[in-house]
């Protein structure tokens, strides 16, 4: 087992922490830069959501989004906080339920 996975037992104080620990921060990028290298079937349909909402709209709403998945007639979008969820949902989703031809459209947040 590694050294770094080992929780001490009761009443023991010697912790094990992994020596060469670091933390790294990416650039975000907006939506439509990401899914056309990650998932490029859904392109079609963002082009569509950005004609229906049109650049300004689908800007602020659409490209901060996280990560979008789609399955069947159902698509999932994953918003960075309460806030943007809520914005996404009151603007958005009869727009997304056309460019995408979906059913069922759920927006959660992250945080």
């Amino acid at each position: 087992m590694r050294d770094d996975l080992v929780v001490p037992g009761e009443n023991e104080e010697k912790y094990v922490v992994a020596n060469e620990t670091r933390v790294v921060t990416i650039p975000f990028t907006p939506l439509e830069n990401r899914m056309s290298k990650e998932k490029p079937y859904l392109m079609e349909g963002l082009g569509k959501l950005r004609q229906e909402l049109g650049k300004e709209k689908f800007d602020r709403y659409i490209s901060t989004v996280h990560n979008i998945n789609i399955s069947g007639k159902a698509i999932m979008l994953v918003a960075g906080s309460e806030m943007h969820r809520t914005n996404i949902e009151r603007e958005c989703v009869h727009a997304i339920m056309a460019a995408f031809d979906v059913d069922n459209v759920r927006v959660v947040a992250m945080g």
